[in-house]
């Protein structure tokens, strides 16, 4: 059977529409990936880590990423370039959170479960010199200028602790450490070498949560959300006393946090109800109040592009963009993850934001990664 010139016409003129009709409605989505400010960049499965995930740390020069099997009593270890899981630090009891020490290649591990801060070869995974803070160690970070460990412990309930240990004291001698003999029972129920001690503390009315450090204004801005409050510490060589404490009025539940010291900005997230709320450092004022995702426990600035992101177990990872004027906050991008996967780390070095997703019916334990897009 011929087509007549005219049908034949007529059909060439459907398919060209129906063409740019396809192409006219393809071309939105690309458009809109290409304004993403989170751009899904694939995942590292964790087969066999049941439980929840806690907090991450990275060795930007190898391209390794440590995650908390809090639950599954592990620290799990990936390489980010081949995308695969590499390592598994095994009997840690619940570890939380993690901090890595490039100039040293050591790892620092705080567990929930026997209240240790332990240190780790991160080259060869020997463990070395430890401290027992009691119980429930969290939340830790590194000052590389003052070579100083800071640590979150104790509450839950009770009071709470935060501890400053120096750097030497969780080294090995053979790396210029000086590490404290055994100087209790306790310290001989450990498989252990050494055991450290705090080089001073302060207490808090209950458990620190997420807490940062200035180090040009010699502060730290702790998180305490059991007392509804951020605790605004000064820091000296030898001493942690508390400055001021500023009460969290707008919502409940502040756990995680994140601080522009360059603009004096702090920023917080609470969970009761969800909102993300910025404060002025100079003056504890709070600034601004927006809604954000639910059940927080980790949140970043990106000073590069001017940005916060906060991680939540609600199932998302929200963007929100810091404006040149104003203290509002602007939520750009609300990037899906999955239920309960409300732990992750912003890594700048590499462009990326890394999700720790606990196993779930939806699929095994994995590292969900995003990359920041200008």
């Amino acid at each position: 059977m011929k087509t007549s010139p005219i049908v034949f016409k007529n059909l060439l003129l459907v398919l060209s529409l129906a063409s740019g009709v396809f192409f006219r409605q393809a071309a939105p989505a690309q458009t809109e990936a290409g304004t993403l400010c989170l751009v899904p960049a694939g995942s590292v499965r964790l087969n066999g880590v049941e439980g929840r995930l806690d907090h991450l740390a990275v060795d930007f020069q190898s391209r390794r990423l440590f995650v908390s099997g809090l639950e599954n009593h592990t620290v799990e270890v990936v390489d980010l370039a081949k995308r695969q899981r590499i390592h598994e630090i095994t009997g840690i009891s619940e570890p939380q959170g993690l901090v890595f020490v490039p100039e040293m290649s050591r790892l620092i591990v705080c567990s929930r479960g026997d209240g240790t801060c332990r240190s780790f070869d991160a080259t060869t995974f020997e463990e070395g010199p430890w401290v027992d803070l009691g119980r429930n160690a969290d939340n830790v970070r590194f000052d590389a200028g003052a070579k100083m460990i800071y640590v979150g412990s104790a509450g839950e309930p009770g009071n709470g602790l935060l501890s400053a240990m120096d750097l030497a004291s969780l080294l090995p001698a053979q790396q210029g450490g000086q590490p404290a003999e055994p100087h209790s029972p306790a310290d001989f129920l450990f498989d252990r070498p050494r055991q450290t001690e705090p080089k001073f503390e302060i207490p808090l009315p209950a458990h620190p949560e997420s807490f940062q450090l200035d180090a040009t204004n010699h502060q730290i801005y702790v998180n305490v959300p059991d007392e509804h409050r951020i605790a605004v510490l000064d820091v000296t060589p030898t001493n942690l006393s508390l400055a001021d404490n500023w009460t969290v009025t707008v919502a409940e539940k502040n756990f995680p946090m994140a601080l522009n010291a360059a603009s004096g900005r702090l920023y917080i997230a609470c969970r009761k109800p969800p909102c993300l709320a910025s404060y002025n450092t100079h003056t504890g004022k709070m600034l601004s109040e927006t809604p954000c995702v639910g059940d927080a426990d980790d949140m970043f600035y990106d000073a590069q592009l001017k940005r916060i992101y906060v991680i939540g177990g609600e199932g998302f990872v929200d963007v929100f963009q810091i404006p040149t004027d104003g203290e509002e906050l602007t939520r750009v991008q609300r990037a899906p993850t999955t239920p309960r996967a409300r732990t992750g780390l912003f890594i700048p070095d590499l462009h990326l934001v890394a999700v720790a997703q606990p196993h779930t019916t939806n699929g095994p334990a994995a590292v969900l990664l995003f990359r920041t897009n200008p």
